[in-house]
């Protein structure tokens, strides 16, 4: 899929992303769908659970699934990583969820000349960022909870 074919591509002008790093690689999401990044959690595993979930975790009050980031977007596996970046669907019926990632790198705005076409073609992949210090994966969020794969 083209970065301009997205159906949330808003490309025609300035983007704000929150870039984070899973191992060694460099990612970012649109600051709109983040919640809050929060320290790791005290999680509880969760029986029959997709590979890429590592256990549910309390945010606030609600049942939060905590996804193992790397395993998800196919980078490896990192269950221990120490940052939670929760996301909400803004849907009724679907939980809070959040990736663990290794450190919350910074917020951005992007620009749109500096955006490429995602060599992919996934539906996870929005594009990839040339910046300064050197490439980043755009990549949306799931829209509904991760646990159910």
């Amino acid at each position: 899929m083209a970065v301009g074919d997205h159906p949330d591509a808003t490309l025609d002008e300035p983007t704000q992303v929150l870039e984070f790093t899973v191992g060694d690689e460099r990612y970012c999401v649109v600051l709109d769908s983040v919640a809050e990044i929060i320290d790791r959690q005290l999680s509880r595993s969760l029986p029959d659970a997709p590979p890429h979930v590592v256990g549910v975790m309390d945010y606030r009050g609600v049942t939060t699934t905590l996804v193992d980031t790397a395993r998800l977007l196919g980078v490896g596996s990192n269950p221990e990583a120490s940052r939670v970046i929760v996301f909400d669907t803004g849907k009724e019926d679907d939980d809070v969820y959040g990736w663990l990632v290794d450190e919350v790198y910074r917020v951005t705005d992007l620009d749109p000349s500096d955006v490429d076409d995602s060599p992919f073609g996934d539906d996870r992949t929005r594009g990839i960022v040339r910046t300064d210090d050197g490439l980043v994966v755009w990549v949306d969020p799931p829209t509904e909870s991760p646990s159910n794969p």
